[in-house]
């Protein structure tokens, strides 16, 4: 069941950033994709190891991503949500725009909030306005109050027959 899919990250003044995954599940407005990391990579200060695996939940709705973050051997590395808008789910792609917030929940529940800079620096060349750092501040509460019931809720493999 799981075929080719692109995902396309849309960036504030930076390129866009394309990642070869494999659909796991679709719904209407709901998108699940594996990722398979093809070399080590740091997300801050994680680091994140060759062959770690992301699943990723994108929901058209939502002005948010999760990504569910394992290691190699399939140990819960941890959870990771990018604020975002436009979320545009295709028939072999998924577009959305990051707004550069980024927020890191360890497999204990402790949060940390990522490139908050990134957001500022991006307010202050005009590439984010007003309206979206609103949008950002209420998605960013909205995430670390009901991070528990939005993973829960969140298609997994283990839940499939």
């Amino acid at each position: 069941m799981e075929r080719p899919f692109k995902e396309i990250r849309l960036h504030r003044g930076k390129p866009p950033q394309e990642f070869s995954c494999h659909l796991l599940h679709q719904e209407k407005d709901y998108l699940v994709l594996r990722y398979v990391n093809p070399s080590s990579a740091k997300i801050n200060d994680i680091h994140i190891k060759k062959g770690s695996i992301t699943i990723a939940h994108y929901w058209k709705h939502r002005n948010y991503i999760l990504w569910k973050m394992k290691e190699p051997d399939g140990e819960l590395k941890g959870y990771l949500f990018h604020i975002s808008k436009n979320t545009d789910i295709g028939d072999n792609h998924v577009t959305y725009e990051d707004l550069e917030l980024d927020i890191w929940f360890y497999p204990d529940g402790n949060a940390t909030i990522l490139d908050q800079d990134d957001v500022d620096d991006c307010f202050t060349r005009g590439l984010i306005d007003s309206e979206e750092i609103s949008l950002i501040k209420a998605q960013e509460e909205e995430v670390l109050t009901n991070f528990k019931s939005i993973i829960k809720e969140a298609w997994s493999e283990e839940s499939t027959p």
